[in-house]
């Protein structure tokens, strides 16, 4: 039975700010094909306006060595609608800085978000093989560029990682759990999200994600789904793939039903809908407006596990570490 289109969130870790900046310059050659090369022509005419690209662009060119510089004008690239072009200077930045944490760090984080993790992977764990010393941050974006291609028990050791250099950071030890959850290792990823919330009770993602760790247990659930912010129909779609993988078509059906009431503009939930109805050969129907559940009290709770990027309004279900 294939599984309903569970949307998804994954989110990367790591410890990134989003700096802004950009201005004229000359392009180094990256052998990019004719029409990437004409995007990033146009994306440096499109800077001369910006006072901060000048800015970066100065100080790259007075200080060439300068990492931080070249860094933050890549990502001003990438913060005004140029991605390929601050991925290239990214990549540039870490060939041509090998040893720094900084410009391998932020390559890696723009390949994750360019569905690149096997090269981000491949640069990370290099980098760290070759290092002795390197960051909880850096460990927690090998860790994620290992758990988009499925390599748990890889990932889970960066993790692991991670959480030894930087303990105190609860984003950290919800990452952990996220890894945890995913090999269906339920009980031990609930400690890991349990420890992130000891560390910062305001957690939302760490609250969400615990509550789909116990989801088995209902009213553990609810306890942590109340105190999110809600978006119930995100809530009942979730609820509805979580029932449908344990093959519980009709209560995977009533949550789908229930989800429209509240999302009719998540295409996805019909989606899901149609699939359940083809699995159990029933019509697709829409419950009345006063049809009440247990989950119309969940708050968002598995929205940042299963939300897709065009509807989430929040960090995913592994949260970034600034």
């Amino acid at each position: 039975m294939k599984n309903l289109v569970l949307l998804l969130a994954l989110l990367a870790i790591g410890a990134c700010t989003r700096s802004p900046k950009q201005a004229r310059a000359t392009i180094p050659s990256t052998g990019l094909p004719p029409m990437m090369h004409k995007q990033v022509l146009n994306a440096v005419d499109a800077g001369e306006g910006n006072p901060r690209v000048r800015e970066l662009r100065d100080a790259v060119a007075a200080k060439p060595n300068n990492v931080r510089a070249r860094v933050d004008l890549a990502t001003e690239y990438g913060r005004t609608g140029y991605p390929e072009l601050e991925l290239e200077h990214l990549r540039l930045a870490a060939e041509r800085f090998p040893d720094s944490e900084v410009a391998v760090r932020y390559a890696a984080r723009a390949l994750v978000r360019a569905d690149r993790a096997a090269e981000a992977a491949r640069r990370l764990t290099a980098f760290i093989s070759a290092h002795e010393k390197v960051s909880a941050a850096l460990l927690s974006w090998a860790g994620i560029a290992l758990d988009q291609q499925f390599r748990w028990t890889e990932g889970e050791k960066m993790h692991r990682r991670a959480v030894d250099r930087a303990g105190w950071r609860d984003e950290l030890h919800n990452n952990l759990g996220y890894n945890l959850l995913m090999q269906g290792r339920k009980q031990e990823a609930a400690e890991s999200f349990r420890k992130a919330i000891s560390l910062n009770a305001a957690s939302e993602t760490a609250r969400n994600n615990l509550g789909i760790a116990v989801a088995d247990h209902p009213e553990e659930a609810l306890a942590q789904f109340r105190q999110a912010s809600s978006d119930l129909g995100v809530a009942h779609n979730n609820l509805a793939s979580y029932l449908y993988d344990k093959g519980d078509l009709g209560g995977a059906r009533k949550e789908l039903e229930l989800a429209l009431e509240y999302r009719k503009d998540m295409p996805q939930i019909l989606d899901n809908l149609r699939k359940v109805a083809s699995a159990d050969g029933k019509p697709v129907t829409i419950a009345r407006k006063d049809h009440h559940s247990f989950w119309k009290s969940v708050g968002r709770g598995v929205k940042l596990f299963f939300v897709p990027e065009d509807a989430k309004k929040s960090t995913g279900l592994a949260e970034a570490a600034r």
